[in-house]
């Protein structure tokens, strides 16, 4: 079931160069509209109001944008501005190029959180691009920037951490980084 998470910030991941794709992810149409609206559609069900875009290109209606603070240094970067700039303690982060997954999913996410991290889980692989991080993360994530090793996992081995186990069709994970993932995503949209 879904609540009513108005205390709660949201983030969609949109940046990167898309090489392997050929164009703007965020772009690419699903459902109608662009991936970066499907997604801030989805969080907007959750009752959030607080949607932040990093590294878009396109600008949305009732979300802002937030630059990175340390700019090319990959998505701990959009990780670190969006603590930064959130309304609120906690933040639900959503890579842009997962339209399939369920806002229930994210929402487990929301009630599960009870640590600095609270990750989504599946067979051995945990998503750190999709989960709920603490606000109280963002110096610890400059601290991390301004490292040579600047990788999400290197603020998740920091922190403390919850994941929920993704119990759904694996289907439902896939991200698109190329035409062919696309065109997959596409086709499972429809079933």
């Amino acid at each position: 079931m879904l609540s009513y998470n108005a205390g709660v910030s949201a983030a969609i991941l949109a940046g990167g160069f898309s090489k392997r794709m050929g164009r703007d992810k965020a772009s690419l149409p699903f459902g109608g509209v662009p991936l970066l609206e499907h997604q801030a559609q989805k969080l907007r069900t959750l009752g959030i109001e607080d949607i932040m875009l990093s590294g878009s290109r396109m600008e949305l209606a009732a979300a802002r944008s937030v630059p990175d603070i340390y700019p090319h240094r990959g998505p701990l970067s959009g990780i670190h501005a969006c603590l930064e700039a959130a309304r609120h303690e906690r933040v639900l982060f959503l890579s842009v190029d997962t339209p399939l997954i369920p806002a229930e999913t994210l929402q487990m996410l929301l009630d599960a959180h009870c640590a600095d991290v609270t990750l989504l889980r599946h067979d051995e692989e945990t998503e750190p691009l999709i989960g709920v991080y603490d606000k109280s993360l963002a110096p610890l994530c400059a601290e991390i920037l301004q490292t040579k090793n600047t990788k999400v996992w290197q603020l998740i081995r920091q922190a403390s951490l919850t994941t929920v186990a993704f119990t759904g069709d694996p289907v439902l994970l896939i991200n698109c980084n190329t035409p062919a993932e696309y065109e997959s995503i596409l086709r499972a949209g429809k079933e």
